[in-house]
């Protein structure tokens, strides 16, 4: 099981898509009723391969909305 998980803050997420680019393992985004697109995690838990990928997505993410937290 992976040591973290990922968090999106749906409310300061404007779906610029940054994210997807960097981890397509783990990101989507998605069209939302409500107006702007939003990032959707495919893979909440993903395994520490991929954990530079998304540490890539929550450094480059332009409104930082993306957080890795660790778990026990």
């Amino acid at each position: 099981m992976a040591n973290y998980k990922v968090e999106v803050d749906l409310m300061l997420c404007q779906g610029h898509g940054v994210c997807t680019e960097e981890c397509p393992e783990v990101f989507e985004v998605v069209d939302m009723d409500s107006g702007y697109p939003k990032v959707r995690v495919k893979n909440e838990f993903p395994g520490e391969e991929l954990r530079s990928k998304v540490q890539d997505a929550v450094d480059y993410c332009p409104n930082q909305t993306i957080k890795l937290v660790e778990i026990d």
